[in-house]
Parts: C-alpha cells; structure tokens; sequence
C-alpha cells in the first residue's frame, strides 16, 4: 500500500492531467480543422442533420433523386400557376368536366370576298385559325357563328334589300348559316343587320374521328361595294 502511494506523487498527477489535455485537444484541434470533403456519409449517424442544420436554398434540384419529391410532400397550394412551365398542362392532364367550355376551334376571315354576287353554289372562304378538332369521349360540341359587317343597299328604295350571309359547313355538311342586310325599303330598325350570330349544336359526334369547319359565301348583286364583313368561328367543348 505504501508503495502504491509512493507511485501517485504530485508530479506523476500533473503529468498524467497534461497528458491528457494534450492528446485531447490535438483531437479537437484537428476536429475543428478538417480540410475539405473530410467528413463522409459514414460518419454522420443517422438522423443527425436536421433541418436547421441545412443552410437557406442548400438543397439543388440536382441533389434529389428521381421521383423523391411526391404529392404528399408538398405543400398545399404551394405550387402556384406561375411555377408550371407554359404549354406543360394539357386536356388530358386534367380530369373529365373540368375544362366544362373549353374552346377547341377559333378561326375567322377579314375582309370577306364574294359579297357583292350570288352563285347558287357559294363561294368558298379561306378561314385562318384553328379549324379542326377531334371529339373526345363523352363530350358534346357547340358551333358559334358571327358574321359582322356593313351591309349596303345599292338600289335604293327600288329593286330588293343587300342580304349577304355565309354558310358553315362540317366536315362538308352544312350546319348553320349567318345573315347581315340592309333594306332601304324598310323603316328602322328593321331596315338594317350589322351584325348576325348564330349558336348550333354540333351533336354527339364520334370520338376520335376529326372534324373540320369551313365556309361558303353567298353574296348578291344588291349589295353595294360599299358591303364588308368578317366572320369569326368558334366550337365550344362542353360536358
């Protein structure tokens, strides 16, 4: 026992402390200087990085694995209208009804040729726009016609009214037809239409199978040069 005693002299007890805050804080010096990409996967336990360890925008889009974002971690109305690329969202994208009105053809032609003649057979209207559109299961369309202009008679209170109108056609059948006169003749306001407009359900068409909007312009001779009109087309989806 004293010979044990003999052993734990102050001396030796200083030297073991200073031991020991040497070799310790070589360990928190080299802790505190560790050069770069030295800490690993591996010496991170699990669950240790938490969220206010990770710095503000840290986290690229390049740092996430394919398809880790879901549904159920994003936030509700985070993504906003804005954040979707143009052109990224189609019908098809979207569930049935939800675009109840959808216009899928809008097409029209300006000046209009052919107003001042009649041919029993019409006289075809180049229309510019989109002109065709494919039926979708379940849905039922709407054809909408306007036919604007400034409709003149040239004869006066004599020899019959300036009507002009044009005839909409789809997929070659006729389906509606849209009219502007003036009738010197008549009083006001009967005497004059500036403006015709039509709505004309297209039917249940077949899905899948294209369908195709043109016109035909039936003039007359009444009509004075001084007769322009433009036509605008619309096909409304509904259901």
């Amino acid at each position: 026992m004293k010979q044990l005693r003999s052993v734990f002299t102050y001396s030796n007890v200083v030297a073991t402390i200073a031991l020991f805050l040497a070799i310790s804080g070589g360990v928190v010096y080299a802790a505190s200087t560790l050069g770069r990409n030295s800490v690993k996967s591996k010496n991170i336990a699990a669950h240790a990085v938490k969220t206010r360890n990770i710095a503000k925008n840290a986290v690229k889009k390049g740092s996430l694995a394919a398809n880790a974002v879901t549904t159920a971690k994003v936030k509700k109305e985070a993504i906003t209208g804005v954040k979707v690329k143009a052109g990224t969202l189609t019908r098809a994208n979207l569930a049935t009804g939800t675009l109840a009105g959808l216009q899928v053809v809008d097409a029209g032609a300006s000046p209009i040729a052919g107003l001042t003649e009649f041919k029993e057979e019409g006289t075809q209207l180049p229309l510019s726009g989109t002109t065709s559109f494919t039926p979708a299961a379940g849905k039922s369309y709407e054809l909408l016609t306007e036919l604007k202009g400034t409709p003149t008679d040239a004869n006066g209170t004599e020899g019959g009214p300036c009507i002009a109108s044009v005839l909409m056609l789809v997929n070659g059948e006729p389906f509606t037809r849209a009219f502007i006169y003036d009738d010197a003749e008549e009083k006001a306001p009967f005497n004059k239409e500036s403006v015709g407009s039509t709505s004309t359900a297209i039917g249940l068409q077949e899905a899948g199978q294209q369908q195709t909007i043109s016109a035909l312009v039936f003039g007359s001779a009444n009509c004075s040069p001084a007769t322009t009109a433009s036509l605008r087309v619309t096909v409304v989806e509904l259901g």
